[in-house]
């Protein structure tokens, strides 16, 4: 057996470099031989990862299941019908649609898991309007500031994902999308209490929003300058 040269790992015949810290192994009394059975598989099998997160999803769904099946049944038992108990299963039917689908999907996009989650939390605020019988304040209000930072988040993290955009340019788009945000926000807001639609408080939040922004897409500018710099001269 021979021993890792960096961290004392004890070596198999079949190891080329340690497997923990991929220090080369050189050691002419024990060469490496590639046909040597390995102490262990070259990489996990796919079946054995699918099976572990379907377990995962699995005791996440029973661990939800429980408490919304109690909820509902002491609910039903006192007043012959669901009231408090709606709140809650939905509740934790929405924590379900946030992580269960990430770990039973087989592939797992962005668009897969971010967006029914949107829905998810929609379709839970809805139902609290319809059980207090006030819609009025859906439409305008609960509508677009859920749809506004969930377009916004999107946006972002397929970008960043598609590496469209990396390094500080990812805390300067982030900065410009909460700038917009903000102001976004304060205009459903005083169209929903009728006052006049124009952006007061909210620019000034934005205004250092965009000037921290400003800051990051130049350092961003600069740090791709000096990349292109040292790729031209093989540094």
């Amino acid at each position: 057996m021979s021993y890792c040269v960096h961290c004392g790992v004890e070596l198999d015949r079949s190891e080329k470099r340690c497997p923990l810290c991929q220090t080369e192994v050189i050691d002419p009394r024990e060469p490496f031989d590639e046909q040597a059975v390995r102490p262990y598989p070259r990489r996990l099998d796919p079946i054995t990862r699918q099976i572990n997160r379907r377990f995962v999803g699995s005791l996440i769904t029973i661990v939800l299941a429980f408490p919304a099946l109690l909820c509902g049944a002491i609910d039903f038992s006192q007043a012959g019908r669901l009231t408090w108990s709606a709140y809650v299963v939905g509740a934790l039917v929405l924590v379900w649609s946030w992580t269960v689908p990430y770990f039973l999907l087989r592939r797992r996009t962005l668009s897969g898991v971010f967006i029914p989650g949107v829905l998810a939390l929609l379709s839970y605020l809805f139902l609290i309007a319809w059980l207090q019988q006030d819609l009025s304040w859906y439409l305008p209000l609960a509508l677009p500031l859920i749809l506004m930072p969930s377009a916004l988040i999107f946006l972002i993290v397929y970008l960043v994902i598609r590496r469209l955009i990396r390094g500080f340019a990812i805390p300067a788009a982030i900065l410009i999308a909460a700038g917009l945000l903000i102001v976004a926000i304060e205009l459903v807001l005083k169209h929903h209490a009728g006052g006049p639609v124009s952006p007061t408080w909210s620019l000034y939040a934005m205004i250092p929003c965009l000037a921290l922004a400003t800051v990051c897409l130049a350092i961003a500018r600069r740090q791709a300058i000096l990349d292109e710099i040292k790729r031209r001269l093989h540094l």
